[in-house]
This record gives structure tokens, C-alpha cells and sequence, in this order.
């Protein structure tokens, strides 16, 4: 092929070498244009794959941690019905008698409190804008001495969400003087008894919103 190149005059050789230069030039203009075009639309739909799929999983995650922010709060909801549950609802003079009766089943101390007079209704005065309305119940009674020391730190174990403030003691009045030691019909001396007075703070749980 060479050979026969040679023996082209050199008018067809200058034709010859001019088509193969503008074949060059137009394999060059197709790889420039098109092909490179192409492979920069390539690229940058594959930055934009990378940065999709970067977002889906930020999104992913997002979404996870919804999720366990959801069942935290559902937890959280559900403490906060069980506290709730032992909050002062209905009627205050009802709650406060069926819950020491509930207490004194458990409890059998020699503790008298004849009666629970009606509490004293309204916001708490130590914590701004708490949503929570306090009923306050002043307690009023007479035990033995070593019974009413159990009797107390049980009381406020049991209820943890009750607040016992303003404690009194003193001895109990008898018909004599006070502080007598009073005298059983056997005729043996009784224990030490006291009088004492002290306010029950309760918080109350908030009506229901519609």
C-alpha cells in the first residue's frame, strides 16, 4: 500500500494527505463534542447520585432517630400517667380518705386522725407557671410515740409524690394535766402518746382536655 502511495502524483498525494487530515479533525470534533459532552453529563450525574444517596441516608437516619425520640416520649407519657395516677382527682375530702385508708391496710400503726378537713386549693407557689394545682390537707392526731415515728416515714415512702411540711409534736392532752401518763383499766401505764399536727401538699391531676 505503501508502495502504491509512492506513485501517486503529488497532487493526489496532498488530496490524500488532506483527507486524512480533515478525518482526524472530525474524529477529533466527534470525541470533543459529543463524547466529552457525554462523559461531563456522566460525571455530574454521578455527583448527583452521590450527593442523593448521601441525603437519603441522612434522611434514613433522621428517620431513625424519630423513631426512638417517638418511643422515648411514649415512655415518658407513660411515667407520666403513672405519677398522675397518684395525684388528687375527683373529689379532694374522698381521695385523701379512701388514700390513707388504703395506706392504713398496709400499715397498721396506732395512729388516730379522726378526720381530714377540707384542703386548701390552688398553685404552687414555689415553681412559676407549674402546670400542676396543689391541695393541701392539714392533718390533725394523736399516737404512740415510737408508732407515729414509723408511721411517718412509711407515709411519705409510700407516697413519694406527697410532701409532709410543717410538723408539730407535743403531748397528748389527757384529763389531768398535760402530759400525764394515762392509765390502762388493767392498770398498767399505757406507751408515751403525742399529739401532733402537720399539712399534706398533693399535687392534683389536671381535668382532661376535649
Amino acid at each position: 500500500m505503501i508502495s502504491d502511495i509512492k506513485q501517486l502524483s503529488p497532487e493526489k498525494k496532498q488530496h490524500l494527505i488532506g483527507v486524512c487530515i480533515g478525518t482526524l479533525l472530525v474524529l477529533g470534533g466527534i470525541y470533543w463534542f459529543p463524547i466529552r459532552s457525554a462523559r461531563e453529563s456522566l460525571a455530574k450525574v454521578q455527583v448527583s447520585i452521590g450527593e442523593s444517596e448521601k441525603k437519603l441516608s441522612e434522611a434514613k437516619k433522621l428517620v431513625q432517630s424519630a423513631e426512638v425520640e417517638n418511643e422515648r416520649l411514649a415512655r415518658r407519657e407513660e411515667q407520666l400517667a403513672a405519677v398522675e395516677a397518684t395525684m388528687v382527682s375527683g373529689d379532694p375530702n374522698l381521695w385523701i380518705r379512701l388514700t390513707y385508708d388504703k395506706f392504713r391496710n398496709q400499715a397498721p400503726y396506732k395512729v388516730e386522725i379522726p378526720n381530714f378537713p377540707t384542703p386548701n386549693i390552688g398553685d404552687m407557689q414555689m415553681i412559676p407557671d407549674f402546670p400542676y394545682k396543689s391541695a393541701t390537707y392539714r392533718v390533725v392526731g394523736a399516737a404512740c410515740y415510737h408508732d407515729f415515728g414509723k408511721f411517718l416515714a412509711e407515709f411519705e415512702n409510700y407516697f413519694p409524690y406527697l410532701r409532709v411540711m410543717n410538723l408539730t409534736l407535743g403531748p397528748e392532752g389527757t384529763s389531768g394535766s398535760a402530759g400525764a401518763s394515762a392509765t390502762s383499766s388493767s392498770g398498767g401505764e399505757e406507751p408515751e402518746r403525742l399529739a401532733f399536727s402537720f399539712e399534706v401538699a398533693a399535687l392534683m391531676k389536671p381535668a382532661k382536655k376535649n
